[in-house]
């Protein structure tokens, strides 16, 4: 990964704004296409799909009333965004009703939606109990407290003792360390287990996933950090009536409850009823070591990058 000069993006097209970058956000997704994963890009390629700020122009079709405006996005549409400037969709743009800093805009596209929509997906009613999954990280954070403000009991596990306080500080209780968190949580509901589990890990962690259900739960993928989990046992669900799900985030697929996903994660946050961690501001030019921090699982909370 390199810094480099190169020409700004076009005019904005229709229905796009041009936005001059005050922070990137970076994503485990942004690592996996670096490294081949999934779609794999074209190269030379800049990555990023989620920025906060300003807009400087608009395309035809696009209010120009919305020059000036301070704003934040995610778009799988966008042009590059570890960049000082990018094209966006202006379908794709939050709104604030406070003025915020740029990191903290940029920490809520993709991982709030993320969060809202697998908790949405889940369907959970008040007084059941989640098993939240890399609690500590950035859709993690937000995912227990969009949990608890519905009235879910939240379990969240960490791996390492210093995370613990993040994830507590939002009224999770905290399993330490993924060696035996199936056992870990039987213990925290009196052998019952749990309603949901939503798992952003895979492969490693799907054995004990299952093992923390309690009969009529289910469990949610909605990331595999560790590797694709292996083909489900459809015999195994059957002494406890299990549910096995996976949630995508595809903002495109139904744009009217995506605007209200932003609408309502917009005003939570300007109003101070969402609490966001960044863990650490970059450079943009030291993309790279950011990326080696997320990729090490030594991080809590968000990840942005400074142009």
């Amino acid at each position: 990964m390199q810094l480099s000069d190169v020409p700004e993006p076009s005019s904005p097209g229709p229905g796009e704004v041009l936005v001059k970058i005050g922070a990137a956000g970076v994503n485990f997704s942004d690592t996996e296409r670096r490294r081949g994963i999934y779609s794999p890009p074209s190269l030379p390629w800049i990555p990023g799909h989620e920025a906060a700020g300003v807009v400087v122009a608009t395309g035809r079709g696009v209010d120009p009333a919305v020059v000036g405006t301070r704003v934040a996005y995610f778009s799988r549409r966008a042009s590059g965004t570890y960049a000082e400037l990018s094209n966006v969709p202006a379908s794709a743009l939050f709104r604030f009703d406070a003025e915020l800093p740029f990191d903290v805009m940029a920490a809520l596209p993709l991982q709030g939606m993320t969060a809202y929509g697998v908790l949405q997906f889940a369907a959970m009613r008040p007084g059941q109990t989640a098993l939240v999954l890399a609690a500590a990280g950035g859709v993690g954070l937000i995912l227990v407290q969009l949990a608890r403000r519905a009235g879910v009991r939240v379990i969240g596990v960490v791996s390492t003792p210093e995370k613990r306080d993040a994830v507590a500080s939002h009224g999770a209780e905290v399993i330490v360390g993924y060696e035996k968190f199936d056992q870990a949580a039987l213990v925290l509901t009196n052998g019952r287990g749990v309603d949901v589990v939503f798992d952003s890990v895979g492969r490693a962690t799907e054995v004990a996933s299952f093992a923390s259900l309690a009969t009529y739960g289910q469990l949610i993928y909605y990331g595999d950090a560790s590797g694709l989990p292996s083909a489900v046992d459809v015999d195994s669900l059957y002494s406890r009536s299990l549910r096995v799900g996976a949630f995508g985030l595809d903002a495109d697929r139904d744009a009217e409850a995506a605007d209200l996903a932003r609408r309502e994660l917009g005003r939570a946050l300007a109003r101070g009823e969402l609490r966001l961690s960044v863990s650490r501001s970059y450079p943009l030019g030291e993309a790279a070591a950011a990326h080696v921090a997320l990729e090490g699982r030594k991080t809590t909370g968000k990840l942005v990058l400074v142009p």
